[in-house]
């Protein structure tokens, strides 16, 4: 009976709700139905005993992985930036030139009022709550990776989704070996702002 409950939660929580937003059924602003969603799942993971909170910030996950965080988000920033200079080199650093104060304003609320939320969801949660139903990590990995990747229809278009499934794979595999959503989201934060900057985030966003 659990698991049955485990599966409709999931299904409403990753695939209903987005599919609603796709298709305009559910028109709350994003960051609200974010929120929302937020404090669902913390309320779910802080009453249940089984949930280790070291989990939220565990220092000691960042401290062991950071060189290999940061090596990895190097290579990656600069294969990226190569292939978006040759696609569309008109498009390079064109918020950070044009619209400076709103890049300033994404870089400082980006990480509190979107990383922080949906590593706590799309991690945190989905490891510990469904941890019975695929008990592989590796499976926990795509699932993880897929629900975020899914979320993304919101913005309709293909490389909002193709990205954030690489992301979401990386940064389920980064919280899977640190057990910190304190490393994912510093990850979560490097490549985001990352892709703002260079003038990806025009793939994420819906005026």
């Amino acid at each position: 009976m659990k698991n049955i409950v485990l599966i409709i939660e999931f299904c409403v929580l990753f695939l209903a709700m987005p599919l609603l937003v796709f298709f305009d059924i559910l028109r709350l602003p994003k960051l609200l139905i974010l929120l929302i969603c937020t404090i669902y799942c913390m309320y779910i993971l802080w009453k249940d005993p089984e949930f280790e909170r070291k989990m939220l910030w565990n220092i000691d996950g960042l401290k062991n992985h950071y060189k290999q965080i940061l090596v990895r988000a190097a290579f990656a920033m600069v294969f990226i930036s190569i292939i978006f200079a040759l696609f569309e080199p008109e498009e390079l650093f064109v918020i950070v030139i044009n619209k400076p104060l709103t890049w300033l304003m994404i870089i400082v609320l980006y990480p509190l009022l979107s990383v922080l939320p949906q590593e706590l969801i799309y991690r945190g949660y989905i490891f510990h709550r469904y941890r019975f139903l695929f008990v592989s990590g590796r499976l926990q990995v795509h699932l993880s990776a897929l629900a975020f990747a899914f979320v993304h229809i919101i913005y309709f278009n293909y490389p909002a989704v193709f990205l954030t499934y690489g992301a979401g794979y990386l940064f389920a595999r980064t919280y899977k070996e640190t057990r910190s959503l304190l490393a994912v989201s510093l990850e979560h934060t490097i490549y985001g702002c990352f892709l703002f900057t260079i003038g990806l985030g025009k793939y994420f966003y819906v005026s």
